[in-house]
């Protein structure tokens, strides 16, 4: 039975295995991981060693792990993805690849999907990375599993944003950091904006001696931002963001992480068939035609 594969996925994925640089990518992107791995358990044997088991640290190694992989997936992924669409512009094949059979959506996604393969490689092959807290325990398969569904969740999210943002543009550069600057603002913007929002709201109930945190509810854009989910999960599972205005809150919810994955794939659905929208050669030539009308 012959599998009909999309096009774009085809020719990407070739080219991609014919370079060498997804080798170096993986081996860097490993090799840092590996690092930071290595030196928070070294220093924990090392405590270990002077001052005896303290496995209420271990926790620490697992979320140093973590927190630096979806650091890298959040700038490793808007390289991947920003200059797809500018990118074809800029060689000008974009309206040869708009002249074939091929729909505007399956290009998008074609696309899309050939820049988060390279992504889900990268994610599979740290897994070996993360076996590293099972020697001491402290962290469950299941949490592994949640934090990997998390990451591929945020990749597809990132990814469909930098596409969409790439049909805007004919130059990569631009392209790339109209992506940056927007992934910027809704990771540490909202964050910023959140905080800020949490003054106001403690300043005004601490006047009347009531408690804030009783009284404050996370924002609803909160929840379009990939960090915001993540502190829930990481808070949910090892207990940790007690520190941080609001976390306490959200933490007292078990499905917030995935109501942040779940508002994540939905607006990936809907910037994937924006793309396409924008990509519509049926579009441009009306909008020319009732221009010149």
């Amino acid at each position: 039975m012959k599998i009909n594969i999309n096009p774009v996925l085809r020719k990407e994925a070739k080219t991609t295995v014919r370079t060498w640089r997804i080798g170096v990518l993986i081996a860097i992107y490993v090799g840092v991981l590996s690092s930071v791995a290595v030196i928070t358990f070294g220093t924990f044997l090392k405590n270990m060693a002077y001052g005896g088991a303290r496995y209420e640290e271990l926790p620490t190694l697992y979320m140093a792990i973590e927190s630096l992989q979806l650091v890298l997936i959040l700038f490793i992924v808007p390289s991947l993805s920003a200059s797809a669409i500018s990118g074809e512009r800029e060689r000008q094949t974009l309206d040869i690849l708009l002249s074939t059979k091929m729909s505007p959506l399956s290009i998008v996604t074609g696309k899309l999907v050939a820049s988060l393969s390279k992504v889900v490689l990268l994610i599979i092959s740290t897994i070996p990375v993360f076996s590293l807290v099972f020697l001491f325990g402290g962290v469950s398969v299941m949490h592994i599993f949640q934090i990997t569904i998390f990451y591929l969740v945020t990749a597809l999210y990132v990814g469909s944003i930098s596409i969409f943002i790439s049909t805007f543009f004919k130059s990569s550069r631009v392209s790339n950091v109209v992506v940056y600057a927007v992934g910027l603002f809704l990771t540490l913007g909202t964050l910023f904006i959140t905080f800020i929002y949490f003054q106001y709201i403690n300043l005004k109930y601490i006047s009347i001696g009531q408690s804030t945190l009783q009284n404050f509810s996370a924002p609803f854009y909160l929840y379009l931002n990939p960090l915001w989910g993540y502190i829930s999960l990481v808070s949910n599972q090892i207990g940790s963001g007690g520190g941080i205005p609001g976390i306490r809150t959200v933490s007292q919810y078990a499905n917030t992480w995935i109501i942040n994955c779940i508002v994540e794939v939905i607006m990936s659905v809907i910037l994937i068939f924006l793309s396409a929208w924008k990509l519509n050669p049926i579009k441009r030539y009306n909008k020319k035609r009732m221009s010149k009308i």
